[in-house]
């Protein structure tokens, strides 16, 4: 009963006061051209010449995700059947800063990253578990040139790492049961944007954004555990225990365009596209001396996405907020494999706006994620045959809450 009392008291007070500015997006929608928020500095860097004070924003990401895969081994006929649930909370700060009539600054901190747990499989050989992390900073300066249009230029400091578990057989020492590869790589690297705003009237706005292509190039080391004495001993004469590691991966260059349209009564729309150069992705191809171990060889195809998202005033403090996203297939059913099960992806979610104070504003959103079954069929493991199976289910709950400082007046 308490909890029901603070929150009638939280939405009396809200009903009250000025108009809000800026609206909710929720998920991944009013990217390019909504410009109304601290956000702006990640999204479209272009966007920042529409404050004329300092801004920032907090933003935690909180993504629940449960799956349910479901696999038969052809010769044997075992099955290979694991449920999976994942919490990852992903942190993101936004600031920007006008720094005469024309020019601004931003900075603002991302983060993005694939992991998966593969567990005691036939192919823990090949691969176990991995975990791939990359964080980017992103400053950017921003030029107004007229009272229509706004162009930026970005740098994108990546940090990468990557870390992967296999099991080891130990072929040379009967009886002994597996080992295991433990690999650990780092790297950083540096990359650039582009990005330009056109204000076509008071309640019209366009943007554009390209992001650049990044390879990270890391160096790291492998330990290896529980090894039989002449597997280690062969291991060393062929050069596998100490050697120098390198790990090779892309991250694809991008191109966004959005509009964003408001209404004579304060409705608004958004509308983004985008082209991400996914054919160009890697996740990791590592070599040891210099010598190609394992490359990737996926056949990963460009993602198309399309973005939209509907808001409205509910009362002078309140906005509230729809969106929708989908995309093609990331990659053909006959080209996927265990590493990366990826499919074709599609977003639904809510959200909505608190204006505390005329300064300060409080954002929550909802959305959910559906990735679409994903059917895998690998190629012949010894003694099992090969590995044909699908995900029964694959949901993600995308939790966002944040709170923002300054405005654009």
């Amino acid at each position: 009963m308490r909890h029901k009392h603070v929150l009638m008291v939280v939405l009396s007070c809200a009903l009250s006061s000025t108009e809000a500015l800026a609206r909710p997006y929720p998920g991944f929608s009013g990217l390019v051209a909504s410009a109304d928020s601290a956000q702006t500095a990640a999204t479209n860097p272009a966007g920042i010449t529409r404050f004329t004070e300092r801004a920032a924003e907090i933003e935690i990401m909180w993504f629940a995700s449960e799956s349910k895969w479901e696999s038969e081994f052809s010769n044997s006929g075992d099955q290979f059947n694991s449920k999976d649930s994942n919490d990852t909370i992903v942190p993101r700060i936004f600031y920007l800063q006008p720094l005469s009539d024309r020019f601004s600054a931003s900075f603002t901190i991302l983060g993005a990253g694939f992991s998966d747990d593969l567990g005691d499989w036939p192919g823990r050989y090949f691969i176990e578990s991995y975990d791939s992390v990359l964080i980017s900073a992103y400053p950017s300066l921003a030029y107004r040139i007229n009272d229509q249009w706004s162009v930026a230029g970005s740098l994108a400091l990546s940090y990468s790492s990557f870390e992967q578990e296999r099991a080891v057989r130990n072929i040379f020492d009967p009886g002994f049961g597996d080992g295991k590869s433990e690999l650990e790589t780092d790297g950083f690297e540096v990359g650039f944007g582009a990005s330009t705003l056109y204000q076509a009237s008071q309640r019209t706005r366009w943007g554009l954004t390209y992001q650049s292509e990044i390879e990270p190039d890391q160096d790291g080391d492998s330990d290896f555990s529980n090894l039989g004495p002449n597997t280690e001993a062969v291991m060393r004469r062929l050069g596998i225990i100490g050697a120098d590691i390198n790990i090779e991966s892309t991250s694809p260059q991008s191109v966004l365009a959005g509009v964003y349209h408001e209404f004579h009564n304060n409705h608004a729309v958004t509308v983004d596209v985008a082209w991400i150069d996914f054919s160009e992705f890697r996740l990791s191809e590592y070599y040891f001396n210099g010598e190609s171990f394992v490359e990737s060889e996926e056949n990963y195809k460009d993602i198309y996405s399309v973005s939209t998202s509907y808001s409205w005033p509910v009362s002078p403090r309140w906005m509230l907020g729809v969106s929708g996203l989908v995309t093609n297939q990331m990659i053909d059913d006959d080209d996927r494999s265990m590493t990366l099960r990826l499919d074709a992806l599609w977003a639904a979610g809510i959200g909505a706006e608190w204006r505390w104070t005329d300064k300060r504003r409080v954002k929550f959103a909802l959305s959910y994620m559906g990735l679409d079954d994903a059917p895998v069929q690998t190629a012949d493991i010894p003694g099992v045959g090969s590995l044909e199976g699908k995900f029964e289910q694959r949901d993600t709950l995308l939790f966002q809450v944040g709170i923002s400082w300054g405005d654009l007046e």
